[in-house]
């Protein structure tokens, strides 16, 4: 069955089924009333268990083209209920479960501020990408911009607040909010603690793994819209560095020892050819400048493969034409436009300090990454 827990009443009103509705009471309405679908028109039934929470289900052989997607958990029911609450209390004007017939949409929450609606999607199922891009851009067609909720990871609702390295899955992955500069935050509600998780500052180190800043903020703290984490503090952009430069080491160590391409193994080839061990290279390569998520690949590895490719070709770093970019780029897979920022990021940092050669001396600082994190995320927050 779907569950939903907005319906009609028998007297046209509209029933929604807040936490401050008695069970005792429902279950009286149960008895002497009937409840029908906002959209279909067709009947539905009051669930007053003493375990989920009371909701409205349709019948199992429904056609109602409003019901959600995917069906209805615990979980679900009770986060948009919790958010609905705390949005009625922060004295917003919200709607629950709204049918907006102009996308053909219906989101868990609908707030309105002045002339602009923000529709709020609490999701807790995993379901195709590109179903939410296709929700996302109905709602930007509309005119609106939607707010995402991701339900909080199980392995991190017990994760104690701070810098740390997180691993999230491609499809978590897609509720990372991105906005200039480098501001990449990830946010999550918890229902069963009614807590919100935040993930900021993220910083990409490869594949889906992020270092970032973890938060934790309770329901009754929060507000409208959403509150925005702080960038990390002088001392957490130093465990930022540290923890960075520990993951870059061990990563050139692991290509040594559990290599299995050999020679093949593109990174290693550029290794040979410029006659380096990987655990030899220079400072500068391996930095986690602008744009970086876009390679899956550690920055240690396409920053060397870049340098490679230049000498190869015998480009000078302080002179690198777009269309050599571009060849470069080619040979990796997927964002292909943010793989070239990244690399237009990187030369202009390397051309900064005048470095046109793998074995050339510079007067670097020792903690050059403790440096360009803390261009990255306290400069951004001086900004702000």
């Amino acid at each position: 069955m779907r569950a939903i827990l907005t319906a009609c009443s028998d007297e046209g009103k509209m029933i929604i089924l807040s936490a401050e509705l008695e069970r005792h009471e429902l279950r009286r309405w149960r008895q002497t009333r009937s409840f029908y679908c906002p959209q279909c028109k067709g009947q539905v039934q009051l669930k007053v268990g003493d375990i989920v929470i009371p909701h409205f289900a349709h019948k199992r052989d429904t056609a109602c083209s409003a019901s959600f997607s995917e069906g209805e958990s615990q979980q679900h029911l009770n986060g948009k209920r919790l958010l609905y609450q705390f949005l009625v209390n922060d004295q917003r004007e919200v709607e629950l479960e709204p049918t907006l017939n102009r996308v053909s949409q219906r989101p868990d929450l609908l707030v309105k501020t002045g002339k602009k609606s923000y529709p709020i999607e609490f999701q807790c199922s995993t379901i195709p990408i590109s179903l939410l891009e296709e929700r996302t851009e109905g709602y930007r067609k509309a005119g609106m911009d939607p707010i995402w909720i991701l339900h909080t990871p199980a392995k991190f609702t017990t994760l104690p607040e701070g810098v740390g390295l997180f691993q999230f899955s491609k499809f978590q992955e897609w509720f990372i909010e991105r906005t200039f500069p480098d501001n990449h935050v990830l946010l999550t509600f918890n229902p069963h603690n009614q807590t919100f998780h935040y993930f900021s500052s993220l910083l990409h180190v490869a594949g889906q793994r992020y270092i970032g800043l973890h938060r934790i903020l309770p329901l009754p703290f929060q507000v409208f819209p959403f509150a925005r984490p702080k960038a990390p503090t002088e001392n957490e952009v130093s465990q930022y560095g540290n923890l960075y430069e520990t993951l870059r080491q061990k990563e050139l160590q692991n290509r040594i020892v559990l290599n299995r391409k050999g020679i093949k193994d593109p990174f290693l080839r550029s290794c040979y050819e410029m006659k380096m061990l990987p655990t030899q290279l220079p400072p500068w390569i391996g930095v986690p400048v602008q744009r970086n998520s876009a390679f899956r690949e550690p920055d240690v590895e396409w920053q060397f493969r870049l340098v490679h490719f230049l000498k190869r070709n015998e480009i000078p770093h302080s002179d690198v034409a777009p269309y050599s970019i571009e060849r470069f780029v080619r040979s990796f897979s997927g964002d292909y436009k943010g793989k070239t920022m990244a690399c237009k990021y990187y030369i202009d940092f390397i051309s900064c300090y005048g470095i046109d050669s793998i074995t050339q001396k510079t007067d670097l600082i020792e903690n050059v990454v403790l440096r360009i994190i803390s261009e990255r995320f306290l400069a951004n927050e001086e900004r702000n």
